[in-house]
């Protein structure tokens, strides 16, 4: 219930001649059908994953979608998120799209992230691992890097419906890395400059972004 709420808010921000970012994951998808089902149909909508233009095509919203490179601007990004604290740090990439959604919603003019109240947090990670993109060949390099310079364990992520490790849209590995206790922002950028990395799950440059919180009770509250 608290998805489908902050999805038909969402909506709103949505106008006509609007070139809209598509996030991934269960929030995402609760917008996108509420996007086929109440938005403006002249809009041009950029997809962060193949699950995102699966659904837009599902809902009647195929002939809108837009690859990236052919468009210069993107006016709003909505997307979701696993953990957000009161600071707008958000930590993303449990669904395995943040290499796509990073460069949608840091390229957005402005950013519309949907949660339910029990992702708000005091820091990250709370409760979930830090998602880190990495080139397959490099992953194990890469897990011991993160352990030896940061400290936790990084595990290379499994997928679920078939045997060996789960891949991105991109056709990279995924490690989920539970570090020793919470991080700071800058983070984002100190794992990037490990060879083989090519992106990891803290959003810490979208302070100004708009949160649309669902509580409990079926109200809304706006960070």
């Amino acid at each position: 219930m608290g998805k489908a709420l902050v999805a038909r808010e969402a909506v709103k921000y949505i106008k006509s001649g609007m070139v809209v970012g598509l996030g991934s994951g269960t929030t995402a998808r609760e917008f996108i059908k509420a996007l086929g089902e109440l938005g403006p149909r002249d809009v041009a909508l950029v997809a962060t994953s193949v699950d995102s233009e699966l659904l837009a095509v599902e809902v009647g919203l195929g002939d809108r979608l837009r690859p990236l490179w052919a468009v210069d601007r993107i006016d709003i990004a909505v997307d979701g998120a696993d953990e957000v604290t009161e600071e707008k740090i958000l930590l993303k990439g449990r669904g395995g799209a943040l290499l796509r959604e990073k460069v949608v919603d840091y390229m957005a003019e402005r950013f519309l992230v949907l949660i339910e109240e029990h992702k708000l947090v005091q820091h990250i990670p709370a409760r979930n691992p830090i998602p880190i993109e990495v080139v397959p060949w490099a992953w194990r390099s890469v897990a011991r890097a993160v352990e030896a310079k940061f400290g936790g364990t990084a595990k290379l992520r499994q997928d679920g419906a078939k045997l060996g490790p789960a891949l991105t849209d991109n056709g990279n590995y995924l490690l989920d890395w539970t570090p020793p206790g919470p991080v700071e922002p800058s983070l984002e950028e100190e794992l990037k400059l490990i060879p083989g990395v090519v992106e990891n799950g803290i959003f810490s440059k979208r302070r100004d972004a708009t949160v649309l919180v669902a509580r409990g009770d079926g109200t809304l509250k706006v960070l």
